[in-house]
Formats: C-alpha cells, structure tokens, sequence
C-alpha cells in the first residue's frame, strides 16, 4: 500500500450532500458536496474535496485545524473586526482553531482541505 494520497477529481467517490444547519443560514440556500478522501486510523486527520453553491453561512471551527486550497469558484471569508478576504481558484490558507465568521459563496467553489482535530 502507497503512503501517497493523490487528489483525482476525475474519479471521486459518492459525495456526502448537505446544507448549513438553519442557525448558521445567513442569505441564500446554499448545499454542499463532501468528498471525503483519505483520514488518518483515529479520525484525528482527515482529508477531502468540498464544494458549496451560492449563499452564506456562518463557519465555525472550534478547535480544528483546517488548510484549503480553491479549486475553483470565488469566495468570501468575512471574520470578525477583520477585512474581508475574497478568495478564488489557487489561493491557499489556513483556517485556525476559534475561527468563526461568515463563509459567502459568490461563484460555486470547490477546494481541497485536510482538517487536524
């Protein structure tokens, strides 16, 4: 067995379908495709492909970890007292344990993330 993970969009498994939890739905309605990839035994590592359609919500990490990279579409991260970051195909962060802000879908995007628990 590899311990190489690659990330094929040409052959990903059935996506999990959801949606922002109704106290979290800021404007719009927008639904969400979850490809989860690859995870670590204990579930402490996971990673993924994620996609969201148009709408805003409110995005809460707690106390995980989470790197991502756009593949495509535009968005915005809008955390509190800070400016709004718009982020698009190639943009790359991180976002830290405690963030809490708003998650605005301009264009559906889709990124690739590894979340740490």
């Amino acid at each position: 067995m590899s311990n190489l993970a690659f990330f094929d969009q040409t052959n990903l498994p059935i996506p999990t379908e959801s949606a922002p939890a109704p106290d979290r739905l800021i404007e719009g309605n927008p639904t969400f495709k979850t490809w989860e990839l690859e995870q670590t035994p204990d579930g402490a590592v996971r990673s993924g492909v994620w996609e969201a359609t148009p709408g805003a919500y409110l995005a809460v990490k707690g106390g995980t970890w989470e790197f991502c990279t756009i593949l495509s579409g535009i968005s915005e991260l809008v955390e509190e007292g800070q400016p709004v970051r718009r982020v698009k195909a190639g943009d790359s962060f991180v976002m830290k344990p405690d963030f809490k802000g708003v998650w605005r879908v301009i264009e559906t995007t889709r990124k690739i993330w590894v979340v740490h628990s």
